[in-house]
C-alpha cells in the first residue's frame, strides 16, 4: 500500500490481509487490526488495541466477522472493538472511545459517541448520536442509548429504563436524573431537532 495513505502504521502494528485503511490514520505500537474491517480517513488509533477481532459468542469464537470505523475517530490505548456475528459492529464518524473500553459484537455506535475510560458495552448494543457514557459504565446487550443523552460514571444501563435522548442517567441501574441542558446547548440541539430524536428512539 502507499505510505502516505496508511499514515503512521507502527512497525510492531499487525493489520489483517481484509483490512481497508483510509488516508492519514494512525496505527500506534502492538495494534492488531484483523476481520473484515474497515477504517475511516483521519482515525487515530493508539497503542494495545484490538479491533475487528472474534465476537465473544459462542458459535462465533473462531470466526473474524465484519466491522466499520468512522472517520476521524479517536481510539485510545487497550480498547477492543469486537467483529459482528450477522451483523456488522459500527462506529459512526468522529467517535472518541477512550482507554481501556470494550465494544461487543453487532454494536453500532451512531456519529459523535464518546466513551470514557473503561465503559464496557455487551453484543448488540446501540448508541445513538452524541450520547456520551461516562468511566466504568456497563450497557446490557440489546439496549439503547438515545441520542445527545449522558450516562454516569459506573451507571450500569438495564433492559428495565430507556435511555431517552437528551436526558441525564446515574446510578445501578440507571435512573433518570435531569435534562442534559449543557450538553444540548453545546451541540446546538434545538427543541425540534430533540423531538426528531425522540421520534427515532420511538421506532
Amino acid at each position: 500500500m502507499d505510505s502516505a495513505k496508511l499514515g503512521l502504521i507502527h512497525p510492531t502494528a499487525i493489520i489483517g490481509p481484509e483490512v481497508q485503511i483510509g488516508f492519514n490514520v494512525e496505527v500506534g505500537p502492538y495494534t492488531v487490526i484483523t476481520g473484515t474491517t474497515i477504517i475511516g480517513d483521519n482515525t487515530k488509533i493508539e497503542n494495545h488495541v484490538s479491533i475487528g477481532t472474534p465476537p465473544e459468542q459462542k458459535g462465533f469464537f473462531h470466526k473474524l466477522g465484519r466491522t466499520a470505523i468512522g472517520r476521524n475517530c479517536i481510539i485510545r490505548e487497550f480498547v477492543t472493538i469486537n467483529s459482528g456475528t450477522t451483523d456488522q459492529t459500527t462506529l459512526g464518524d468522529d467517535c472518541i472511545i477512550l482507554r481501556g473500553s470494550h465494544i461487543g459484537h453487532d454494536s453500532v455506535l451512531g456519529k459523535k459517541v464518546q466513551l470514557s475510560c473503561d465503559v464496557q458495552l455487551a453484543g448488540r448494543s446501540r448508541i445513538d448520536e452524541g450520547a456520551t457514557l461516562g468511566m466504568g459504565a456497563l450497557q446490557h446487550q440489546w439496549t439503547r442509548v438515545g441520542a445527545y443523552s449522558m450516562v454516569g460514571m459506573g451507571a450500569v444501563i438495564t433492559k428495565k429504563e430507556p435511555i431517552l435522548p437528551g436526558w441525564i442517567y446515574v446510578g445501578n441501574p440507571a435512573r433518570k436524573l435531569k435534562k442534559n441542558l449543557v450538553g444540548l446547548q453545546r451541540n446546538d440541539i434545538s427543541e425540534e431537532m430533540l423531538r426528531k430524536f425522540e421520534d427515532d428512539y420511538q421506532r
